[in-house]
């Protein structure tokens, strides 16, 4: 067992770096070709942040282990805003710009429809293929929305050799960790006579979540709160549309009740609670973070004392 524990914290740390490798190598990439940094900060934070919950979800799928790969997309969505937002908004209240609201509904609506898709306890390669189309929809939007052609400064192009071998090589980090945070989770899971989809749920979801969590903590105590919110809103987009969609394109996720009845309807209340604070007031405050901590735990201890229904695993 604490050879598991080794390699599910090892998993962890390769995920988390070859993230930020890939990140930060993607950015001089896009800067070099004359990708506006608006679309940067959007598109490749997300992206780069919601890399983990991507693989982890895609190889779980592959391997037949449908409860991680769904746990963890809806999971991560949930970590995102009540766990990170609620700890930066503690830390210092979030206040960000008027339109942000509108991206948050936008988030809302789109897991909403994949709530439908799971209606009658199946995601079919079909809805993962409709919800990947959603995301490269969502993504044209935003460049004829936002993108401008901008001259390039003088080396603006950097390395671009250098930059795709350390984005290859950081892909590598990170398809290794994924597998090492999967095959670990699920055996100490077994082990203790878990559910894997508490698992999926808990530690795998929290884990391929500290990239948006160093992300935006970063980002509150820099005072920068529009990059912290907008990682998230990002992130859980990406999240729903991607990571669920890869994982059915992959193999027809069938749905555990626990997911549909409590995780989804928990997930988009505390999407409601953000979408609303942010069209009223335009401010995450410590109290909507002591709110959202609070659904958290909540969440947590009713997984981990057994308060929910949980299929045998």
């Amino acid at each position: 067992m604490i050879v598991e524990i080794v390699l599910f914290a090892l998993g962890l740390v390769l995920l988390i770096k070859g993230s930020d490798y890939f990140v930060e190598a993607a950015s001089r990439v896009a800067k070099g070709f004359g990708v506006s940094e608006f679309i940067i900060a959007l598109v490749l934070a997300s992206i780069a942040t919601t890399l983990p919950e991507v693989t982890v979800s895609a190889i779980s799928s592959y391997q037949g282990k449908p409860d991680i790969a769904l746990g963890n997309a809806i999971g991560s969505a949930l970590a995102n805003i009540a766990l990170i937002l609620g700890v930066s908004s503690l830390l210092r209240p979030l206040k960000v710009e008027k339109t942000a609201w509108k991206n948050s509904l936008f988030m809302i609506a789109v897991t909403a429809y994949a709530g439908l898709l799971m209606y009658d306890g199946k995601i079919s390669r079909l809805d993962g293929a409709s919800l990947i189309l959603i995301y490269f929809g969502f993504l044209y939007y935003l460049y004829r929305k936002h993108m401008t052609l901008e001259e390039l400064p003088e080396g603006g192009r950097g390395n671009p050799k250098r930059d795709a071998l350390i984005m290859f090589g950081s892909g590598i980090l990170v398809v290794t960790g994924a597998k090492l945070v999967v095959d670990s989770a699920v055996t100490m899971a077994r082990a203790f006579g878990v559910p894997e989809v508490v698992i999926g749920l808990t530690m795998v979801s929290i884990g391929t979540s500290l990239p948006e969590m160093a992300n935006s903590l970063t980002a509150t105590l820099k005072r920068l709160p529009n990059i912290s919110v907008g990682n998230i809103i990002g992130a859980n987009i990406l999240d729903i549309l991607m990571v669920i969609g890869i994982a059915a394109l992959i193999n027809p996720i069938y749905v555990d009740s626990t997911i549909y009845t409590f995780t989804l309807p928990l997930t988009l209340l505390v999407m409601a609670i953000l979408t609303a604070v942010l069209r009223f007031t335009g401010r995450i405050d410590r109290l909507t973070g002591g709110i959202l901590l609070a659904i958290y735990s909540y969440f947590l201890y009713a997984y981990l004392t057994g308060g929910v229904h949980l299929p045998q695993g």
